[in-house]
């Protein structure tokens, strides 16, 4: 024989229940709302009983006053104040058996995170769209010109193939960083860290950038402690997020500029920094920085080949191994980019 559940456990399950529920009567007083609810609009436990819905905003109560009035389910998606998420609230109301409306029930459910992931997912095609639109016009325009008989004179058409393999490049540069954010976000890059002399990685990718900073005559100096912690890390992930801060780092300092790169332990973990004496960063744009395609300066950042993922590859990089990273930067003087990995 099946148990019936008493008010105790009624009480039970509404209390564990995420969604805000609130039930009204056909005069549209509240007869009960659970734990959700209540902390939803801000009041002490019961403190929503025996209020009406006039009180409990305008909105929400032209809903309920719709539901008790025409006995039709209704749907909206609204903020409710002083709150600032976003919530779907559901009524549906509650019949008799003979079909007679005898109240109501609301359920408030918190959209926000649903509906923030839409926005920078709407976001994120609309930027990989325009990026990838740019060097293709940029093509499709420069072979039309060949093709209209600008191929018949050499130089012209040299310096138009010239164009057309930069844009190549950097198109598959934007390709590329999209496939490894993809791989790293949804894990399917496998991260196999182990002990790692973070010395040697960054003596080696100073070596691998080395073309690029004598071309620009930087200084680039490395400071660390001599006897420095072994790191936990994947090795060619560590590197990755080496070389997208230096070049970072390398293409915003203008030539004959300084470059240092700082190694020291903190506790249970080492922290990198590079800093750069570029044109730095507005204070507004440094909470962003890290955001997929954010770009400080568009046109200086597009200039210098830039695709607008680096850092946010080496967030999501860092964090994937425990990590944390940070920026600090004085619009015309410079910027800091950190990353801190775990010790061994």
């Amino acid at each position: 024989m099946a148990a019936i559940l008493d008010n105790k456990h009624i009480d039970a399950i509404m209390t564990s229940l995420m969604d805000g529920i609130i039930t009204f009567d056909r005069n549209g007083v509240i007869i009960m709302a659970n734990k959700a609810a209540e902390n939803l609009f801000l009041v002490r436990k019961g403190g929503l009983q025996g209020r009406t819905l006039e009180e409990i905003g305008d909105e929400v109560s032209s809903m309920i006053g719709e539901v008790l009035l025409r006995g039709n389910e209704v749907f909206a998606e609204m903020l409710i104040q002083p709150r600032t998420q976003i919530y779907r609230v559901h009524v549906m109301p509650i019949k008799s058996d003979n079909r007679d409306i005898e109240g109501a029930v609301a359920v408030f459910r918190d959209v926000t995170d649903a509906r923030n992931f839409d926005q920078m997912r709407s976001e994120f095609v609309g930027n990989v769209s325009h990026e990838l639109r740019t060097p293709l016009t940029s093509i499709k325009g420069f072979v039309e010109t060949l093709l209209d008989g600008a191929m018949e004179n050499s130089a012209i058409c040299r310096r138009f193939l010239s164009i057309i393999d930069t844009e190549t490049e950097r198109l598959s540069r934007l390709i590329e960083d999209l496939l490894t954010l993809s791989s790293i976000e949804s894990k399917e890059r496998i991260i196999n860290p182990r002990p790692v002399c973070l010395i040697r990685s960054i003596r080696s990718v100073m070596n691998i950038m080395g073309p690029q900073i004598s071309e620009k005559s930087l200084h680039v100096e490395f400071i660390c402690e001599p006897d420095l912690a072994l790191i936990y890390a994947d090795e060619d992930l560590l590197n990755q997020v080496l070389i997208n801060l230096l070049d970072n780092a390398i293409k915003y300092t203008p030539r004959e500029g300084k470059v240092i790169i700082r190694s020291l332990r903190s506790d249970s973990r080492v922290i990198t920094t590079v800093t750069d004496t570029g044109m730095g960063i507005p204070h507004d744009s440094l909470p962003r920085v890290f955001e997929r395609f954010y770009r400080v300066d568009k046109a200086r950042s597009r200039h210098q080949g830039g695709t607008g993922l680096g850092l946010a590859i080496v967030k999501h990089i860092v964090e994937s191994h425990g990590g944390e990273v940070f920026v600090e930067s004085e619009h015309g003087k410079g910027s800091t980019f950190g990353v801190s990995f775990l010790v061994v």
